[in-house]
Formats: C-alpha cells, structure tokens, sequence
C-alpha cells in the first residue's frame, strides 16, 4: 500500500551462526521538494520523456522496444521502461530480461500510478537508486560525491549522478574517469535538448572537470565474507536467471556491449541483494576465516606504511581457503584488517608471475601428450625469449626440476610447442574471469604476463582443480539462499566438470610437490608441519611488484598474494618469502591434528625407467607402489595419454597438441574478449 525500504539482508555461516547483517549503507531519505529540479527534470529527460502524461506504461516507448527485440532476434537488450516501471522491476521483481518480467511491469505499473501521485513516484525513485559505494539515494548520493545535500545539485553534477544509477560501476569517477565523463556530458547533451537547461548552462557544464569530494562517512564496512557472499549470490542469482558470465565473443564491439549490460545486471543484482531481506547460507568456517585473517594481518605487520589519502595499510594481501572434499570456499580475507570494503580476493585482477605455469603451460602440457615429467627440455638464454631468475640456465633438464626451479625459458618452450591457443583453452574452461584478447597468441603469458592479470579466487579454484584431479566445480561460497516470500531460491549443487584428466592432473600435482620438497625447489623452505603432503608454486613478477603462493594438500587448497593497490617494486620480496609464509602459517594452524594425506595415484598411471635423454626404456614398465618414494632413475607417465609404451618419438603416441579437441580449443581464443 505504501512505498517502503527493503529488509536487511543476513549472512550465515558453516554453522548456521549470523556473521553479518547487510544494510543499505550510506543512506539519508529525501522528500521531493528538497531535490534538485535538475535531479528531477534530468532523470525525466533521459529515463522517461513522457513521464508526465503516461499512466504507468509509455505505449510509444514500449513499440520501439518491441522493434529493437524484432531487430535483435528476441534478445531483450532495450527496456523501453518508465520510471514507474523500473520501481517496480527494483523493488519487487527479478532483474532479469524476460518477457514474464516485462509484462508484469506493464501490469502493475497503472496500479501504481492509479495509487501514488508522480511527485511521490519521482520521490520515491530518487531515494531508492542505488550510486556506488554503498550509496542508496540521491541524498546519500550527493553527499559523498559532492559534500552537498540534494537541493544544492548543479547541472554537472546532477548528470553525474544520474549517470551513475544508471551504471555505478561503468561510469565509476574514482576508477573509470574517462567513462564517467563521457557519459556525464551525454547526460547534459539530453538535459538540454529536453529543455532542463538553457545553452549556457550546457556549454558551461560540458567544461567542468570531473571532480568528486569522496566524503568518508563513518558506516561499518561489509567484512570480507559479507562482501564475497554477495558477490557470489548475486552470480549464482544471475545464472539462476539465465544471466551467467560468458566468455567467448566474436569481436571487441560484443565484447564491451556484453561486459557493461553484465555490470549494469551485476550492480543491481548485488543492490537488491543487500536490502532484499535474503538469508544467505554459507560455507565459511569462522574458525578458520579468522586464522587466515591473522596469517595474512601478521605475515605482513613489519610494513606499517599508510596510504596518506585513505589511511590504510600501502602493503596488501589477500587469500582464499577452499576444502578440497567439499569444494566450498571454507575462508577468505581481502585485505589487511577489517576496516577495507575493498575486496582484493575477488575485486583485484593483478599479474600472476610463475604462479599461473601448473595451469597454463604444464598441465596442458601433460593433457597433450607432448609432455611428461621427464621430458627432456634445452634450458637456454635465446634472442627473443625470456630469462631466468638470476641469468642461470641448465641444458638438458627435465620438466620435474624445471617446475621445481621455477626456469621461464622451459615453460616459454613448452607453451610454444602446445600452441598459446592450446594452453589457454584450459583458463577459459577454468573460468578464469580477466582473460583479454589482446593476449591472443602472446607467448610472455606462459610466464603469466597478462593484460588485465589474474583474481586470487581464479587461482584458487585452479589450484583446487589439481587437487581434485582436474574436475572443476564453480567453488563458491553459497549453499543456499532463501527469502521469507519465497523459501528456498536457490540452492548449490555443485556441479563437476573434468578439465583435466585424473592422469595429467596428478602428475602435476607430483611434479610440484618437488617445488616443496626437493632442496632445490623455490618453495623448500615451506614444507608443512607433521609431514604433511603438499604441492605448490611460487610466484614472483618483474621487479616483485607482485608475489604468490598457491598450494595444496589432500585437504585443503590455499592461495595468497601480497602486493601494493599501485603496483610498485618491492626489492628482495619473493613468492616464497612473503605470500609463502603466510600461507605455510596459515595451513600448519589447519591441518593441526589431520593425518599426513598423499594424493591418491589414478590406476592408469605407470612408473618406468628413463634414460638421459627423457626417453622410456621399453619393458621397464611397473606399478607403482603409493606408500613407496619414486625411485632413482624412474618417473611417472599415463597410459590413457602416453601410450603403453610411449616414447616422445613416437608417431603414434599422439605428440602434438589436439588440433580438435573441441569447439574452445579450434577456435576460441581467438574470439575471446573479457
């Protein structure tokens, strides 16, 4: 009967235990004589022309619509929405783009206006909008943008603004500027053909730089498990409503219509998620949640250097904790402290270094067949290739001790001769988030040097995927998410998808147990507490701007990576010796009181013996024993992949990568546009 604000939102954890309750945030309700008549007027201009003589439903408006979905092949990408509408769609609909959730719109929308006079409708709209940064309201709104209350609204910023509702995270002016302002002046540009400025006001607004007062109203930041929570309901959400993350377009032009429509569902998913009264049940352990806080707060407390702007810590980390049997996301922590909203877990894509290789270039090395742990590689300083850490190089050596060693000029070869399309065929099927079509056919990413860079929740379930034996599920935190209208919503299934096979995978997993466990490894100084199995890798990039460890036992799977927001060197730092400490802290506390655990060898996978140049020696073939040590001289191959009695020689053992594997290894990468 009235219009009122949502319910707060609640986040469960393991137990069922309340770990936060989530708020609309920044918030300060405004009646429509106290908002800006450019507030008002603009958004009449560019949300709905006809907004004073419509009942609820712009006829016009909604043919056009209709002609564009003609046009387009069914696909709904214009509204034709009022605002009445969009109130509607908000605040007691779905946002997904359906043809059942237009036509509830348009019949319920003359309702609404039969019931509310427009004054009170506008009111209303401009108070439930949501900006960014947790603000809910144009009043909320102005003043953490501008430091002003509504009323005192100019042109250029009340087209900001409305810029903003439209798109919080596209037209960001903090971290998209160019976006932001491009949009602003599109906005005036409307405002003054509909008459809501003179041309004076126009040609001055245009000239105004894009400048924000971010006022830092003291509200209770989301913890870093409430902001994961949402994030992943709000995807799991979205794909309930056939609305999920795509990865392969056929040019730029799709690719950036695609990102900014999924941002602009994103954002208003997440919007009504935090004040739609949902009860998310979760995975996190708090147990361990505040262990792998404490790992990361302590491993990084001897730099005490602040950011003299925003007062936080200038050195960084972020980790995330997945349970190997349950898949689940079990801990994770985006930043030092808890007074961060910035979620680097999820939120900062940064370049992976060496860490990426197990992924990228050796697992799909192995699933090709062109690759054994013992395969021979020239380890050599070439002309336009990589160099090794410290200018060191080998020859002949095999895969295993080059894992171990961390050489770039073996995984540069290993991912020539695979083929770059080949190699990241495997990070799309992972669902890496951040790949980019610029990288298409770049050999510097066998080393992990990447356009747009890598998540730590990417790596982790990558990481975990080798732990698993190459099956894949989209571990997330979310087991279930309910509402008092409507029960149960959603629930997790979990559903496996096999992206490496059982034999590729768990030799991967053997040969980076060497990084750990042989004296030459980058990780030796990691081994765990009680002899506890694991595997890992170190990641270090150019001028250690940033550092990585990603390992795992039988039981779990953890990642952490340590850095600054701007990229900046940090001399003598390495993999090993920051995020690796961390993370041996944090699994020695987890794996307290947990027998030692191997990883189950798959029954298609032999040991033989080799000779010197990486070659099988036929007839030397064995089973191997799972509580014996690898013998001298003998290593593992697959007979699902390598044949019998496989030689790197051999024509017959499938020595080339697929050429056909399937659709996503033809063709795709070069369609990729994230």
């Amino acid at each position: 009967d009235d219009f009122t604000m949502k319910e707060d939102t609640l986040v469960y954890d393991s137990k069922g235990n309340t770990v936060g309750s989530v708020n609309a945030g920044r918030f300060k309700y405004v009646p429509v004589n106290e908002i800006s008549p450019y507030i008002y007027n603009g958004y009449i201009a560019v949300e709905d022309r006809r907004f004073k003589t419509h009942g609820g439903v712009d006829i016009v408006a909604t043919l056009r619509a209709g002609i564009t979905l003609l046009k387009n092949h069914m696909e709904i990408t214009q509204g034709g929405s009022t605002i009445t509408q969009q109130i509607i769609k908000n605040n007691l609909l779905t946002q997904d783009k359906s043809y059942t959730r237009k036509m509830a719109e348009i019949m319920l929308a003359p309702a609404v206006e039969a019931k509310f006079t427009k004054a009170q409708i506008m009111e209303y709209y401009c108070n439930t909008n949501y900006y960014g940064y947790r603000c809910y309201g144009i009043g909320a709104a102005s003043r953490y943008y501008f430091r002003k209350e509504a009323s005192e609204l100019k042109p250029h910023e009340a087209a900001l603004l409305i810029s903003l509702s439209n798109n919080p995270s596209a037209y960001d002016p903090v971290n998209n500027p160019e976006d932001a302002l491009d949009k602003r002046n599109s906005v005036l540009e409307t405002m003054y053909k509909e008459g809501v400025i003179s041309e004076k006001q126009y040609k001055t607004a245009v000239k105004k730089k894009l400048k924000v007062k971010q006022y830092s109203e003291e509200i209770e930041n989301e913890s870093y498990v409430v902001s994961y929570a949402i994030h992943c309901a709000a995807n799991a959400l979205m794909e309930e409503e056939n609305f999920g993350y795509k990865y392969i377009f056929k040019d730029k032009s799709a690719y950036k219509k695609y990102k900014e429509k999924y941002s602009k569902v994103y954002n208003e998913k997440c919007e009504d998620i935090r004040s739609g009264g949902y009860k998310i049940y979760t995975s996190i352990n708090m147990k361990k949640q505040k262990k792998l806080q404490k790992s990361v707060d302590d491993g990084l407390a001897y730099s005490t250097e602040k950011d003299s702007e925003t007062g936080k810590y200038a050195l960084q980390g972020a980790a995330v904790c997945i349970n190997n049997k349950t898949n689940y996301v079990v801990a994770i922590t985006g930043g030092r402290g808890k007074d961060d909203e910035f979620n680097r877990a999820y939120l900062s894509a940064r370049q992976s270094g060496s860490a990426i290789k197990p992924l990228l270039d050796y697992a799909p090395g192995f699933e090709s067949g062109i690759f054994s742990p013992s395969t021979i590689v020239d380890d050599h300083q070439f002309e336009d290739g990589p160099d090794n850490s410290g200018d060191v190089y080998y020859g002949d050596i095999s895969i295993r001790e080059a894992v171990a060693r961390s050489l770039n000029t073996v995984a540069w070869q290993v991912f020539e001769e695979i083929t770059p399309e080949y190699g990241m065929s495997y990070l799309e099927k992972l669902r890496f988030r951040n790949l980019s079509y610029i990288d298409n056919g770049n050999l510097s990413l066998s080393l992990g040097g990447f356009t747009e860079g890598v998540r730590v929740v990417d790596m982790a379930k990558g990481y975990a995927t080798l732990a698993n034996n190459g099956s894949y599920s989209n571990r997330t935190c979310i087991k279930k998410i309910e509402t008092a209208a409507d029960g149960i919503i959603y629930k997790n299934t979990n559903n496996k998808t096999q992206v490496f096979t059982e034999d590729a995978a768990w030799m991967m997993t053997d040969v980076l147990r060497g990084v750990i466990e042989e004296s030459y490894g980058t990780g030796h100084s990691l081994q765990l507490d009680g002899d506890q199995i694991c595997a890992g890798k170190t990641g270090t990039t150019n001028s250690s701007k940033d550092v990585w460890f990603c390992g795992y036992t039988k039981y779990y799977t953890t990642v952490v990576w340590a850095g600054y927001d701007t990229p900046r060197e940090m001399p003598g730092i390495t993999g090993a010796s920051l995020p690796g400490v961390i993370w041996k802290d944090y699994m020695d506390k987890i794996h307290t009181g947990l027998e030692p655990a191997g990883f189950t060898i798959p029954g298609t996978i032999s040991l033989a013996e080799y000779d010197s140049d990486g070659r099988r020696i036929e007839g030397t073939s064995i089973e191997p024993d799972p509580d014996e040590e690898r013998p001298y001289g003998m290593d593992y191959f697959s007979n699902v992949i390598h044949g019998e009695e496989y030689s790197r020689d051999d024509e017959t053992s499938g020595g080339e990568a697929p050429e056909d594997e399937d659709a996503s290894v033809d063709d795709g990468f070069q369609d990729y546009e994230y």
